[in-house]
């Protein structure tokens, strides 16, 4: 096949689309960029077989796999020492097991199915970000590598491109079938992640392939269309990459379908050539160079983005993401240059590949599990001897229970930090919890408020803003009023059913979220749910507000460092030094006479 510079132009257009995407969510629909990228895949690679197949007759599937491997191979084994040193020296002990699974899961190109298995929801990746994340979409692809030849071998055995076009057709409505049947607006990751529901656009650009004729066939009047439909794709796409949110019901009932006939359209332009206008569009140079080096750009942007954060180099803003990007580029540009095209042409530099490649994975493998293991076991005892040396343990005289989600036990960890005489913290929030559901232990809180009879109960909720709940069909979130109903719903019959014989009860407002967070739409929902919160705290006689939001964000501005530690490094959870002051605050207020 004869390259097309449009078709590496439409790959960089896609790449630049999940980068923005990934800058904090600057382009609201850049994930689609991966759309592009199947839709592109599928037609290249169908193209790639079809071709061999006109030329000699039949297609050598173990030298076809052999060009993928030499094609993606080395770049993603490259990445994995990285992972290691992330894992060993920036990682939270807490998220060493999930790294070390996804490098696994990668490395074995299943990183989709780990993540659908696992229950992770994709929407979340900024709040607690894995540097593999992004992995699943390779994963996806690898597997139509692996299978797709072998079923064109074999439709090709018994009929010819139309029998290819047919099957694939088939395919491609059993692909929309699967995802308008497994869709839950409450669980999207396992319809945006699953290989089932998403071939559709990679099947989708295969059967093009089938029907796509020579670019000598274009007539005027074909260029002139495609052009037309080209103009018109590129407008929907743009529409949709800055307005349509990936947990938007109308995604999984038409979006992505939409987007990818808008990526074929394209790809007609893209390979109608120079009498393309859009194709001329998409061949610029610039866009080209991008695409070129796609891959090294899609596997290192990620990680980078996961390390270079705000808190960790203290620089903020456009410069971030400019940083970012630079890092990004060099590392694609000596990727590609280095490694990936001197590998794809020549193949391993030294030795035979049968000994090499498996040495190289088990490597990488060896480097990511010993720098994602943990110590386990309990801590080291002292001697008896010792134990009796040591003074007596302060009596308790004040005991304050933290309930909520997983930002109540780092503010916890806050007033832990304190070290006050007498004091204790009971940690009881649980990840995820939302009030949107039943999610948050049910009646357990009351159980546990009876069990311990702290002083003082202090209920927060700081990542209520991450979550949405379905209402009619579509995705909300706070601000909306069966959003806004619902966790109010909950949340009064959680504060009614707290006992307080022996203490107080406080219901605390929530800050603004900072870092990928800090925007109008987060500021909003928050000012939201601060509202609800209030009402449900105005519900119950005896509960009373604890304005945590004003203590963190006098009048809306938020503190971001304390004696040059960061509060909140992932922007939702607390640091234990850097959130004293706050935490003095409270435990002022809490110990306070009640009013």
């Amino acid at each position: 096949m004869a390259h097309m510079p449009a078709l590496d132009g439409l790959r960089g257009l896609a790449l630049l689309g999940v980068l923005f995407f990934h800058a904090n969510g600057a382009l609201k629909g850049g994930y689609l960029g991966v759309d592009l990228f199947f839709v592109l895949s599928g037609y290249l690679i169908t193209s790639l077989l079809l071709v061999e197949h006109a030329q000699n007759g039949r297609i050598a599937l173990g030298a076809f796999w052999v060009r993928r491997a030499r094609r993606l191979f080395p770049a993603l084994l490259s990445l994995m020492p990285a992972i290691a040193l992330y894992s060993r020296f920036l990682a939270k002990p807490g998220e060493l097991a999930g790294i070390r699974a996804d490098a696994l899961a990668t490395l074995g190109y299943v990183a989709n199915w780990r993540a659908v298995l696992s229950h992770k929801s994709y929407w979340q990746l900024f709040a607690a970000p894995s540097p593999l994340e992004h992995t699943w979409s390779l994963a996806i692809e690898e597997q139509f590598y692996v299978v797709w030849p072998l079923a064109v071998v074999l439709l090709l055995r018994r009929g010819s491109r139309r029998t290819v076009l047919v099957v694939t057709l088939a395919l491609v409505a059993l692909s929309v079938a699967a995802m308008l049947l497994l869709f839950d607006p409450e669980t999207v990751s396992r319809v945006y992640l699953g290989t089932d529901t998403r071939a559709s656009g990679i099947l989708a650009g295969a059967a093009l392939a089938a029907v796509m004729p020579k670019p000598a066939a274009f007539t005027k009047n074909v260029v002139r269309a495609l052009d037309v439909g080209g103009v018109l794709a590129l407008t929907v796409l743009g529409y949709a990459w800055w307005t349509l949110d990936g947990q938007d019901p109308l995604l999984y009932h038409g979006g992505f379908w939409a987007t990818e006939l808008c990526g074929l359209v394209l790809i007609g332009c893209a390979v109608a050539g120079k009498g393309s206008l859009v194709g001329r569009v998409l061949a610029l140079r610039p866009l080209a160079l991008v695409g070129t080096i796609s891959y090294g750009l899609y596997l290192w942007h990620w990680p980078i983005d996961v390390v270079l954060t705000a808190e960790r180099i203290r620089v903020h803003g456009v410069a971030l993401h400019v940083l970012r990007l630079a890092v990004t580029f060099a590392i694609a540009i000596a990727s590609y240059v280095w490694l990936e095209r001197p590998i794809r042409t020549r193949g391993v530099p030294f030795g035979r590949p049968l000994l090499i490649v498996p040495a190289a994975v088990a490597l990488t493998v060896f480097l990511v599990v010993r720098a994602t293991h943990a110590r386990t076991g309990p801590p080291p005892s002292l001697p008896p001897e010792l134990v009796s040396l040591l003074p007596a343990p302060e009596p308790v005289t004040f005991q304050i229970m933290l309930l909520g989600d997983s930002t109540a036990n780092s503010l916890g960890w806050g007033l832990r930090g304190l070290h006050e005489r007498g004091v204790a913290v009971e940690l009881r929030g649980q990840d995820g919890c939302t009030m949107l559901a039943d999610m948050c232990g049910g009646e357990a809180w009351a159980q546990q408020v009876r069990d311990v009879r702290p002083n003082a109960v202090i209920v927060f909720l700081g990542g209520a803003f991450l979550h949405g709940v379905t209402v009619d069909g579509r995705w909300r979130k706070s601000c909306h009023p069966g959003w806004d109903d619902k966790f109010k719903g909950y949340l009064t019959q959680r504060l009614a059913e707290l006992p307080s014989p022996n203490g107080r009860v406080f219901a605390s407002t929530i800050p603004y979220p900072l870092g990928p967070y800090d925007n109008a739409e987060f500021r909003a929902e928050t000012d939201c749910i601060n509202a609800d919160i209030r009402a449900s705290a105005a519900a119950v006689p005896g509960i009373e507000v604890l304005d945590f939001a004003e203590i963190l964000c006098p009048k809306g501005e938020c503190q971001r460092e304390l004696h040059r530690v960061v509060i909140r490094a992932d922007g939702v959870h607390y640091s234990i030094e850097g959130v004293s002051e706050a935490a003095r605050a409270v435990m002022q207020e809490i110990r306070r006479p009640k009013r």
